[in-house]
């Protein structure tokens, strides 16, 4: 449904349109997931590689002598691992991504139906096809299952790097060990990234399939104006865009890291006296 389509009723005030947040409760929740994921990993592999490693020695680290059949049974043993993980994983990565979809859904259809109440006094809930949202959300369930399946795929590939190159240094196992602890601190940071960014990124499309099917077709670009914004966003701060606009870097919240928002612009719609957006895009090219 278009939102040229609807009258305001009657008594209504006028509020001006907010943007659509990111959710802190779905990045805390996914957050939650993913470190979970990663404890499950260090944990097997604290079980299954560390044992290994501590009856490895090779006394003075500059006179190595290993033999092929230690390294052949680390690698056997890694291989299991990583077979028992990654199939766990797998169920696991589509069931968190449709949950974290989902969360992410709900939370950015209330925030626009909230705004939409407010404009126009009518409840825009039941309106909101989940059908208008097939392909996003799709695509945001498959963009996520492979990145949950990374980390742990990633962790273990650094594992084997760790050892298969301490090994032929002549490392000691107790380095080893302590490299592969300090694989864990960096994966659980990188869950920590995904989750933020990831649900960020929802929230940006989402946001931008949703509005686009009501007629919200324009949004103005905000951002912070601190130090961590970057020059490009910066400049864009306060103009007016369209969602067929083609950036660089994506829309507010498609680029990692990126804490802009789109603030919608909706005033036409509601008020036959206000600029168009196309006489708003005139009026700053030609500043």
């Amino acid at each position: 449904m278009d939102l040229k389509q609807i009258k305001p009723k009657k008594g209504v005030r006028k509020f001006n349109a907010a943007p659509i947040l990111q959710s802190r409760k779905a990045e805390i929740a996914y957050t939650r997931e993913l470190l979970a994921l990663v404890a499950y990993t260090q944990s097997e592999i604290k079980k299954g590689l560390i044992p290994m490693l501590k009856r490895y020695s090779v006394g003075d680290a500059s006179a190595v002598q290993v033999s092929d059949r230690f390294i052949d049974e680390f690698i056997q043993a890694l291989a299991a691992l990583r077979n028992r993980i990654l199939l766990i994983t797998d169920t696991m990565a589509i069931e968190i991504a449709r949950r974290i979809v989902e969360q992410n859904r709900q939370s950015t259809d209330q925030q626009l139906a909230n705004m939409l109440l407010k404009f126009t006094g009518i409840d825009f809930t039941a309106l909101m096809r989940s059908e208008d949202l097939f392909d996003a959300v799709n695509d945001a369930i498959h963009a996520n299952v492979q990145l949950i399946k990374s980390i742990p795929s990633q962790h273990l590939d650094k594992v084997e790097r760790i050892v298969l190159n301490g090994i032929q240094s002549g490392l000691k196992s107790e380095s080893m060990v302590k490299a592969i602890q300090g694989i864990g601190h960096s994966t659980e940071k990188r869950a920590k990234l995904i989750a933020r960014d990831q649900t960020g990124k929802l929230t940006s499309k989402l946001t931008e399939v949703r509005q686009t099917k009501l007629g919200i077709t324009h949004y103005y670009w905000s951002c912070s104006r601190d130090e961590r914004v970057r020059d490009s966003h910066l400049a864009r701060d306060g103009k007016l865009y369209a969602w067929t606009h083609v950036h660089d870097d994506g829309h507010p919240g498609i680029p990692i890291r990126c804490r802009c928002v789109a603030i919608p612009y909706t005033a036409h719609l509601f008020d036959p006296n206000a600029p168009t957006p196309e006489e708003i895009i005139a009026m700053q090219e030609a500043a």
